[in-house]
């Protein structure tokens, strides 16, 4: 075996796909439909014209927007504390609220991929001047605005060959201007997955894009055939010389509006089909009862003999199962309370690590950034934590509490972990005034325990 040099060993020779090379949208599908720009529209008809797919993105949204974005100092030296309050108040300075950034950001979940440009601005408290309007006169660095670049603008990443690093990304403008690059130090960039380094990610609903494709297809059918039930199927008749190919112009025309007539046939309020009375003659001249043009609807008659209800419900269930939220279809069939909650909690874990791949974005790509322009020092650099995604449930934290003090494990004196048990319990709590208690209540203790030490002795 050679051995491996240390030039050798830093060297980038391949790359991570295809997509790492020339920066197309998902260049690496292998469903056509699916490449380039045409995934973004089709996952947007997923988002926007399905039922299910749109009320389990709904409750994602609105679950994940109820998130606490916490701001944790460094450290618990003063120097850390302000400038954590300096981050918050960078966040409060922005021209929209961070619950709508994570909103918008969440978007990321349906594309595969986000991107946020960010405008900076110098913080001089000006507010005559839009690009220097801001509520602090420090004369630091803040953010003005974090603004969305739809996806559907997105023309093509930037893509360094060599590395396959992403360096930014190419948007399409509009107005006759050329496209922009809009590079990743001046971003936010979001994407669900780092697989084969694809600069689009994956979107969510790529699992349930087949079961959506068949979906709609049925759901399709079935309205047909529900208008044809409903109204009957038109059967027109008219004499054979006007079928043959040998028809006059006048005896074209009439087929031509005949066919019109039978192909717009609807029961509504103006649906109507207007006949000539002309009768059949027979052999001697005379009239019969057999008119020369006829419509009749005709209707099914019996069952059918396939039920699409349960062929749509088991396509609805791959879909909500595709997305780890089956929970919301148990109201249509039977279910246990077991198998709810346990569909319930993988649904909110994923919800969990989805909020969380939005903070550590924003620390690496946000926070970073203005610890940088601000020259300020990456010891005291505070990081946002997000809360708690998943209701906490107090009876089983109660009967836990019990169990650690049976065990003789006793956390009362620790202010941390009271300060989270009581904003678990949405109960106002003041952590300075609690440590005092504590204090005097060992003040106190100590004192008592001096005394009766003393009393011994003397």
């Amino acid at each position: 075996m050679n051995k491996l040099s240390e030039t050798s060993a830093k060297m980038t020779l391949g790359v991570s796909g295809k997509n790492t090379y020339n920066g197309d949208i998902r260049a690496d599908e292998f469903l056509q439909e699916l490449k380039g720009k045409k995934s973004i529209q089709k996952y947007k008809e997923m988002r926007d014209n399905n039922a299910i797919v749109g009320s389990i993105m709904y409750a994602v949204e609105q679950t994940l927007r109820d998130v606490e974005i916490k701001i944790k100092p460094a450290d618990d030296s003063e120097e850390a504390k302000r400038e954590a309050a300096f981050l918050q108040s960078v966040l409060d300075d922005m021209d929209e609220s961070l619950d709508d950034h994570i909103s918008e950001a969440l978007s990321y979940l349906t594309y595969g991929f986000g991107w946020f440009e960010v405008i900076y601005k110098r913080r001089e408290g000006d507010f005559r001047s839009p690009k220097k309007n801001s509520k602090f006169s420090d004369g630091r660095i803040g953010i003005k605005k974090i603004a969305i670049r739809a996806p559907w603008t997105v023309e093509r990443f930037e893509i360094n060959q060599d590395t396959g690093e992403i360096l930014g990304m190419y948007q399409e403008a509009t107005w006759g201007k050329r496209s922009v690059m809009i590079p990743v130090e001046k971003s936010v960039y979001y994407r669900t997955t780092s697989l084969n380094n694809d600069p689009s990610g994956r979107s969510v609903l790529r699992n349930a894009y087949v079961s959506y494709t068949y979906l709609n297809k049925i759901q399709n059918y079935e309205a047909v055939a529900i208008e044809r039930e409903l109204h009957g199927v038109p059967i027109g008749r008219m004499p054979a010389e006007y079928l043959s190919s040998d028809a006059s112009v006048d005896q074209t025309n009439l087929r031509s509006q005949f066919e019109r007539i039978l192909r717009d046939l609807k029961n509504n309020d103006q649906g109507y089909a207007l006949l000539p009375s002309d009768l059949y003659v027979d052999s001697d001249g005379k009239p019969t009862n057999q008119r020369l043009m006829d419509i009749e609807l005709i209707t099914a008659n019996g069952s059918r003999s396939i039920d699409i209800d349960p062929i749509v419900k088991r396509y609805q269930h791959d879909i909500a199962r595709s997305l780890m939220a089956e929970f919301l279809m148990l109201g249509s069939g039977s279910g246990s309370y077991a198998l709810s909650k346990t569909k319930t909690d993988l649904f909110l874990r994923s919800l969990e690590s989805y909020i969380n791949n939005i903070v550590d974005v924003l620390n690496k790509q946000l926070v970073e950034r203005i610890w940088q322009l601000n020259g300020l020092s990456w010891e005291t650099m505070p990081k946002l934590v997000a809360g708690d995604v998943a209701p906490h449930d107090l009876r089983e934290i109660a009967s836990f509490l019990r169990n650690l003090n049976g065990a003789g494990i006793e956390v009362q004196d620790q202010v941390e972990v009271v300060e989270d048990l009581m904003a678990i319990a949405e109960i106002d709590f003041d952590p300075d005034s609690y440590q005092n208690k504590l204090n005097e209540r060992k003040a106190a203790q100590e004192k008592e325990t001096q005394a009766l030490e003393g009393g011994q002795n003397g």
